[in-house]
């Protein structure tokens, strides 16, 4: 009998995905106890999990709210009910609806698929049944920007539809797949951008892998200025595709440097708050504007200060930066838009204006990964 390597166990083991339908929490983040649903084109079917269905005719406006452990909802043509769920499906091919929540500051979302409302503690819990093509245009456009060549963003789908399928359980104790907010990633609704919607397409059905058909975890930002960030010094967990690397297509953005001041008071009181006494860190200062490379810590009298912890507590827009004494003041000079990991938007944005392929861009910023078809792939076993 032939001898079976622990990998090969391992990868008969890890768990496929499941590339078929998904469910998405909308309005995750405002959680509303009321919602407002119009039908833009087409029909839809009302689903009363108590009385039946009602067809809605384009145009058609459904109020909802929550009472109690149910919701209660009217129609504009006079249908009332109160039922313990409900259910918007489309009656028709290509039909197309609209929700908003009334008093939130979230924007109203174009939707395909099935809408389901029910009563969740303290709001109603909407969720938008659908797939993950047909959402994907939607979060390229969000995450992505509005404008780029064809390229950057078919480099962005292939990235986004890894996060997704890698992350699709992520809310399964809640009793749904994702949410869409920055949490899972942003999911306006549909869109019609026919750059995205054709990379998207064109792009259909590829992730990102390891070398073990492994999802990767597909981390992105807005600019490295000039150098990503390995995950092991911003996470402490180390990929071996998440490695730095140096980027020389994001210095035409206005991303790529900055400068802040902040109070030395400040300063000082985060200095305290690591147990170093001020006035004895002079050796961490650096004149160099911006800073000469990625610096991940920097030590003080046997004590490290962490830059990415240096970049949250001060609301900085990177983690990559110098510091100088300037008065009364500490001044930041700085490179960069986030946390530097994986795929620099601004550079891939520009390697994609020289005409560069999104295959290349992905295997620039994520070295020794492949694409495949999401069929072959898999998702990394969970402890």
């Amino acid at each position: 009998m032939r001898r079976i390597t622990l990998a090969v166990i391992l990868f008969i083991l890890l768990p496929l995905v499941s590339y078929s339908q998904i469910s998405i929490r909308i309005f995750a983040r405002s959680k509303p106890s009321s919602l407002i649903f119009s039908t833009v084109k087409g029909a839809c079917i009302l689903t009363d999990g108590a009385a039946g269905e009602v067809r809605l005719s384009q145009g058609e406006t459904v109020a909802v709210t929550r009472y109690g452990d149910r919701v209660i909802y009217s129609t504009l043509s006079g249908i009332r009910g109160v039922s313990d769920s409900l259910a918007f499906s489309p009656a028709v091919s290509g039909a197309l609806f609209t929700v908003r929540a009334p008093g939130s500051s979230e924007p109203e979302k174009n939707l395909t698929g099935t809408l389901t409302v029910t009563s969740f503690p303290g709001s109603l819990r909407i969720l938008n049944i659908t797939t993950i093509e047909e959402c994907l245009p939607g979060v390229v456009r969000a995450e992505a920007g509005k404008y780029g060549p064809s390229h950057y963003y078919g480099a962005q789908a292939v990235v986004a539809r890894t996060y997704i399928c890698r992350n699709i359980d992520r809310h399964n104790l809640d009793g749904y797949n994702l949410c869409d907010d920055i949490h899972c990633q942003v999911y306006p609704g549909v869109v019609t951008d026919s750059v995205i919607v054709n990379a998207c397409l064109s792009t259909a059905g590829l992730v990102l892998t390891d070398r073990d058909s492994i999802m990767i975890e597909a981390a992105f930002h807005g600019n490295c200025g000039g150098e990503t960030a390995s995950s092991a010094d911003v996470w402490l967990a180390g990929y071996p595709y998440l490695v730095s690397v140096q980027d020389p297509w994001c210095s035409y953005s206005a991303s790529s440097t900055w400068k802040r001041s902040i109070p030395r008071s400040e300063w000082n009181n985060y200095l305290r708050s690591k147990g170093i006494f001020p006035g004895t860190e002079g050796a961490i200062y650096s004149a160099n504007t911006p800073a000469p490379g990625r610096i991940t810590n920097r030590t003080v009298q046997g004590k490290k200060l962490w830059s990415e912890e240096i970049r949250l507590r001060f609301g900085l827009r990177s983690a990559y930066f110098s510091l100088s004494p300037a008065g009364d003041s500490i001044v930041f000079n700085g490179r960069g838009y986030g946390h530097g990991v994986g795929l620099c938007q601004d550079g891939a944005k520009h390697m994609a204006e020289k005409k560069m392929s999104y295959n290349k861009i992905i295997g620039f910023y994520y070295p020794g990964t492949i694409i495949i078809d999401v069929k072959y792939a898999r998702r990394p076993a969970r402890p």
